[in-house]
Parts: structure tokens; sequence; C-alpha cells
């Protein structure tokens, strides 16, 4: 993990940045989380509420290789609901196990469909 710019260098808004191999580490944690989040959405009656969005999910600060400045990205994806409102109800216990394991991520509402 780096400490590095969001968005552009100059911005002087600095955030806690996953690099590549930090995330190859974590693979095992997010599909935890992305059976967690699932596993909610299906505790609360598989509802389909909200607008139709695309790109959900949970995301965290990442730097690419040769970046000077992080950018969003989701690490686990919610494509088995298309409602934002359905999405946004079950993410809790997701981002609480993220959270356990040192993990700073938040939900991204995604985009309007």
């Amino acid at each position: 993990m780096k400490q590095i710019e969001k968005y552009y260098k100059g911005s002087n808004d600095f955030v806690n940045a996953y690099e590549k191999k930090d995330l190859e580490k974590l693979t095992e944690i997010f599909q935890t989380t992305r059976s967690i989040w699932y596993g909610e959405w299906l505790k609360q009656g598989e509802n389909d509420e909200g607008t139709c969005c695309g790109g959900k999910g949970l995301q965290v600060y990442y730097v690419a290789p040769r970046c000077r400045s992080a950018k969003p990205i989701n690490i686990v994806n919610c494509n088995w609901v298309q409602g934002n409102v359905s999405a946004s109800k079950s993410k809790t216990k997701a981002l609480d196990y993220l959270k356990e394991n040192n993990i700073d991520a938040s939900y991204n509402d995604g985009w309007m469909d």
C-alpha cells in the first residue's frame, strides 16, 4: 500500500492506495466478501429495488504501475441485482468483513443504465 494523491498529481488530497501486488494477496478475502454480500441480498428476499445501475460494487483506491495518482476501482462487483437500492441495503455485512480485515473500502453506486 502506498500513500499517494488521488485523481491527479498536485491535488494535495492523499489516500492510502493499494498496488497490484496488494490486491493479488487479498483475492481470497474479496471472494469471501462477495459471498457475504450475495448471501445478505438473498436473506433480504432477493429484491430488485431501485434504479437500474451498472458498475455497482465495493471499491478501494488503486495506484496502477508507473502512475502518479490513485483512482477508485471495484474490488467486488454486484452483478446479481440491477437495483441500486437493493444492492445498497445488503452491503453492510460485506463492508464490515472488509473492515475486520483492515481494508478501507466504500460502496460505489455505479451509473444509471
